[in-house]
């Protein structure tokens, strides 16, 4: 009778062994995925070539038609900085004049290539539009070009 109360242990460990194991990986791949650096948007298709001030215009007139047109896309703006500032986790942002109290906010992930650019520059950039938050906002940026202005 030992025997038999025996097998059932052995197959309840084996189980919860395997079971560890696939949460484990899984846990392992999540982690993966989580700290995988972003793909940059210099090699993506560009959707949309503005101005700062036509983008911004678009938003704040109607947010959800802005929103459909643009959300998610890849977008080049050009225009005037405003101001550079960095935050605390080390990302760059890039707020383009838009002549309205608002800007083109540029956020930029990539630490190692963290652009030179100075306020009152005409810049291009490149990024992904991710809404509108009192400002537009565009993430993982890129500069495409600066001039003096």
């Amino acid at each position: 009778m030992d025997h038999q109360t025996t097998k059932p242990k052995n197959k309840m460990k084996k189980f919860l062994i395997i079971l560890l194991i696939l949460a484990a990986a899984a846990g392992s791949y999540g982690y993966y995925l989580y700290n995988k650096p972003r793909s940059g948007v210099s090699e993506m298709t560009t959707a949309f070539t503005l101005d700062a001030k036509g983008f911004y215009s678009e938003y704040n007139a109607d947010e959800n038609t802005a929103n459909t047109k643009y959300l998610g896309k890849v977008i080049e703006v050009t225009g005037k900085i405003r101001s550079v500032d960095t935050d605390d986790r080390g990302t760059m942002n890039i707020a383009l004049e838009t002549g309205d109290m608002g800007a083109v906010n540029c956020q930029f992930e990539k630490k190692d290539k963290m652009p030179s650019v100075v306020a009152g520059n005409i810049v291009r950039v490149k990024g992904i539009c991710s809404g509108f938050l009192l400002d537009v906002v565009l993430v993982d940026c890129e500069i495409i070009n600066e001039k003096n202005s």
